[in-house]
């Protein structure tokens, strides 16, 4: 009784699985029955099935030497099935399409498929061709050989040319297997090219000096801070160079950097005193006649000269960042971090400074100024996408200097400098 009664389990089960094949094969095929639109002019066929990919959310293999992707065609169709489009773009006669899943594959016909011209056999020569039995949802292969060409990355779209060739044959089967079980993911494929590209970058700079020293200059390094403020806006001009592998990024480049300051200083001056001479008088005397000079002066104590500064303190750099970043991709866009070093090549300064020892003041461009400063930098930004091979990018970046940019003088400067950039990135390749 139990073998029975498993032997009616596997029997329903088979004839269940039998009445779901067709119905499983007619909800794949549901897709290229429904309706879109697609319109073209002298593009390549390879990206109209791309735009179509995106539109459907099916995914298409092919070879791309069978179709000829790089030829050029033209379509304007509104609101059509997808398997006449597909009609349109492939000639039925060469060409047919298979659809498991979302993924739908394009093949040429062979030449055992196609229709062979009739010829005449003589009645006595023609034998009795037995029937062959198809069986729905069963394929019957010789030989899978899958081909991957090339992996194209363009655009965060990911272009699979995987072509699958079934032969048909009643000695070996498929079985249950997913012929497309191999096909490798999306974040795996963006990790195998390398992506480059150059542009132009400006960007507006608040700017400040940090002074510091020995203890017996604390009240001149207060006074140096209380003079010296940031108010003016400084800026820097340059070209960027990017190489990018998956996620992770190298920029350098060459930039043009003004950082700039507002100098304010009064100090007043005081000598010793003296006399002023007024008026002399001449008075005359009979007894006994002379002549007597008599001079008026008054005594000035002090003597007090006023100085007012109020000029730009500049120092200009050729810099050369190297920086690494890192990508957050979010949809469309690319959200970044990035850390790294700046090679500052000193391209002169001018405006004032107060001398340490006697609180007066001296020009900038007298200082024995070191001729690289370097510094460190970090930022953060994001890159938004505007054709496929043009991008804009803008964020922030903070940058302090690592060591003074004076050499022999008493008192330490260090640049400090926060800065928003703007710029717009071509893609070589």
């Amino acid at each position: 009784m139990y073998h029975s009664g498993k032997n009616q389990f596997i029997c329903i089960t088979v004839l269940a699985c039998f009445f779901m094949l067709p119905m499983l094969s007619l909800a794949q095929s549901g897709k290229l029955n429904e309706l879109f639109s697609i319109r073209a002019e002298n593009e390549p066929l390879g990206e109209v099935l791309d735009r179509l990919s995106r539109n459907t959310g099916l995914t298409f293999s092919y070879n791309p030497d069978q179709i000829k992707a790089g030829k050029a065609i033209s379509i304007n169709e509104e609101k059509q099935p997808l398997h006449e489009i597909l009609k349109k773009l492939l000639d039925p006669k060469d060409f047919g399409f298979r659809i498991s899943g979302n993924q739908v594959v394009l093949f040429r016909h062979s030449a055992e498929d196609s229709p062979k011209p009739e010829t005449q056999v003589p009645a006595q020569v023609i034998t009795p061709t037995p029937a062959i039995e198809l069986v729905r949802d069963t394929i019957y292969i010789q030989q899978l050989k899958t081909i991957s060409d090339t992996i194209i990355v363009k655009d965060t779209l990911t272009r699979f040319d995987t072509v699958f060739i079934l032969r048909k044959s009643p000695d070996d089967r498929v079985g249950k297997d997913d012929i497309f079980k191999d096909r490798i993911s999306l974040e795996k494929e963006m990790t195998k090219e390398w992506q480059f590209s150059l542009g132009p970058v400006v960007g507006f700079t608040q700017s400040n000096t940090l002074f510091s020293g020995s203890k017996k200059h604390a009240e001149k390094i207060s006074k140096y801070n209380e003079v010296n403020t940031s108010d003016q806006l400084s800026y820097s001009l340059g070209l960027d160079f990017e190489a990018a592998f998956n996620q992770i990024a190298i920029t350098t480049g060459v930039h043009f950097t003004s950082l700039i300051e507002n100098f304010e200083y009064n100090y007043n001056i005081l000598t010793g005193g003296y006399y002023r001479k007024d008026t002399i008088e001449y008075y005359y005397t009979e007894d006994p006649p002379a002549t007597i000079y008599i001079v008026d002066s008054t005594y000035i104590p002090v003597d007090q000269e006023q100085y007012g500064y109020d000029s730009k303190v500049k120092h200009n750099y050729i810099d050369i960042p190297l920086m690494f970043k890192y990508n957050f991709p979010v949809e469309r866009f690319f959200i970044y971090a990035r850390a790294g070093v700046i090679a500052g090549i000193h391209a002169g300064s001018s405006g004032y400074y107060i001398e340490p020892e006697n609180m007066q003041v001296g020009l900038i461009s007298e200082l024995n100024a070191k001729p690289l400063v370097m510094s460190y930098a970090l930022g953060a930004g994001v890159v938004v996408p505007i054709k496929r091979k043009l991008v804009f990018n803008t964020g922030f970046t903070f940058r302090k200097s690592i060591q003074d940019i004076y050499d022999d003088f008493p008192i330490t400067h260090k640049l400090m400098a926060y800065s928003i950039h703007a710029g717009l990135v071509f893609r070589i390749r």
